[in-house]
């Protein structure tokens, strides 16, 4: 548990990369990033775990299938 607490939202290159994928790019599923970032999903899913509890990134479900937008992003997004 101690992982998850020290790690902050950007103290890893790949976060910040991810993250600017997805303001550049959301929304986007969890396979989308992991392919575009060439990580596993595993990878992609802790990244994305911190940047939700930092709230840089927000997890929207749109018939069925999870996407990941910017915290910023409007809600309008996926309608």
């Amino acid at each position: 548990m101690a992982r998850a607490k020290s790690a902050t939202s950007l103290s890893d290159p790949r976060r910040a990369e991810l993250l600017k994928l997805i303001e550049e790019n959301g929304p986007l599923t969890q396979g989308q990033i992991a392919k575009a970032m060439g990580m596993t999903w595993g990878q992609v899913q802790w990244h994305l775990y911190v940047l939700e509890r930092d709230r840089k990134v927000r997890r929207v479900v749109k018939d069925g299938v999870t996407y990941y937008v910017s915290a910023n992003a409007p809600v309008e997004l996926l309608e």
